[in-house]
């Protein structure tokens, strides 16, 4: 049974990765027809508007004493600002101000960053699997961005201050993925760490919708069918089934294993980019593709057992090795 839940874990872990690889090709549809700011913020507003009902509905199912009060509401203003708006900014500013090869580089920091937020806020350790299967997923995805790497430029200075910023907003998203899994433990639910974080991010992005760059109502509306589906699919999708579920795992799961899953990131964005903008598949991203499967199976379904299996290995080992220590020592003994 228990490994049947972890298998089920794993499988939502790939779903809840090839929604957000969505975004990608997405943004690449709409991107000629509405401004960077409404692109990332304007999916934020209709996914917070579409999902307050239903976290209405959840609160008015809960005990009168079980109500959440103001008091609760501060556990999510910092996440809120540091994991919703001020990530969605700087990815938007840092996209403009470097090359796509290079975010897409920088993005392979973020389990490495979860890992480090993972130690000092929730006191997570990294096993021996846990390195071993990151290892293997990063060199899964090296195999899958080689046209990244290839295109890649982090000598020149003037994506230096793109690239930084980047790396900035990398650093939200990997607290905001780590803070999640405090807010889990202090039994909050999906709902309440989505509508909440994404209202404190809403509020945030208000100003720069109406001085950055200012939202016309009526230019969306007359933007296309695409444009309007586009923002659906990042409101319903991306921001919001995506996060219910990536909460809902880590209820069973250490983030540091959950997030593992991002390497698989680079595979659904190149096979969607086949499936939706006609580009190629190459071997090199097929086998990467494979490999990555194999490093986050390896952490997310059979970490315990493969543990057992290294103790075990590691105490025959120390029970051979005090053996053979024995047996020279008889040796010596009786050549004295």
């Amino acid at each position: 049974m228990l490994k049947m839940q972890k298998a089920s874990d794993w499988i939502l872990i790939i779903v809840v990765n090839f929604m957000w690889a969505t975004q990608v090709p997405v943004i690449r549809l709409i991107g000629d027809k509405l401004g960077p700011m409404t692109i990332a913020f304007v999916p934020m507003l209709i996914s917070t508007v579409l999902f307050i009902p239903f976290l209405w509905v959840q609160n008015k199912k809960r005990k009168a004493t079980d109500r959440r009060t103001w008091k609760d509401l501060r556990y999510f203003i910092m996440p809120g600002l540091i994991g919703i708006f001020l990530m969605q900014y700087l990815y938007t500013v840092g996209s403009t101000l470097t090359l796509a090869s290079n975010a897409g580089i920088i993005t392979l920091t973020i389990p490495v960053l979860v890992a480090v937020f993972a130690s000092v806020l929730l006191k997570e350790k990294l096993n021996v699997v846990r390195i071993a299967g990151f290892i293997i997923a990063l060199g899964g995805v090296l195999l899958t961005s080689l046209p990244d790497i290839k295109g890649a430029s982090f000598s020149e200075g003037a994506y230096f201050k793109g690239n930084l910023i980047f790396l900035v907003a990398c650093a939200c998203a990997a607290f905001f993925n780590t803070y999640s899994k405090l807010l889990i433990d202090k039994n909050f639910t999906e709902l309440e760490i989505l509508v909440y974080c994404s209202v404190i991010g809403s509020i945030a992005c208000i100003p720069l919708l109406i001085w950055v760059e200012p939202l016309h109502l009526s230019a969306i509306m007359h933007a296309g069918a695409t444009v309007l589906f586009g923002l659906l699919e990042l409101s319903f999708i991306v921001y919001g089934v995506s996060m219910l579920l990536f909460f809902y795992i880590l209820k069973r799961m250490d983030v540091t294993q959950a997030i593992l899953g991002n390497y698989l990131l680079p595979f659904f964005i190149a096979l969607l980019g086949i499936l939706l903008l006609g580009e190629k598949m190459t071997a090199a991203m097929a086998a990467g593709g494979v490999i990555i499967f194999a490093g986050t199976l390896m952490v997310t379904v059979y970490e315990s057992r493969l543990l057992a299996f290294f103790r075990k290995t590691s105490k025959g080992n120390r029970i051979k090795s005090d053996l053979t220590q024995k047996k020279i020592h008889i040796i010596n003994k009786s050549h004295q």
